[in-house]
């Protein structure tokens, strides 16, 4: 089980990535709620690590801005387990 400190940490990292992203696009929290249908403050939420961002959110999100859902997530979680999971996959193929 994920340590509750651990949890806010890992999503303070996901919205402070989702907002780094979003401002590079230049899209306002108003313009990037309306494509994944969330609500302007459930952005804002979202980007400060207050509300929790379901797996479909996420995606939805990925999807708007244009990013693998793995971009969001932190570097040890995102990247080297999408590695892990592809070098599994070329391992299998052989």
């Amino acid at each position: 089980m994920i340590s509750q400190s651990l949890e806010e940490m890992l999503y303070d990292n996901i919205g402070k990535r989702i907002r780094t992203i979003r401002l590079a696009r230049g899209l306002t929290q108003l313009e990037f709620s309306k494509r994944i249908q969330l609500s302007r403050p459930s952005v804002t939420n979202i980007e400060n690590g207050i509300q929790k961002v379901s797996l479909i959110s996420l995606y939805q999100i990925g999807m708007a801005l244009n990013v693998s859902i793995y971009d969001l997530l932190p570097e040890s979680v995102g990247r080297n387990k999408k590695k892990r999971i592809n070098d599994s996959i070329v391992d299998n193929s052989l």
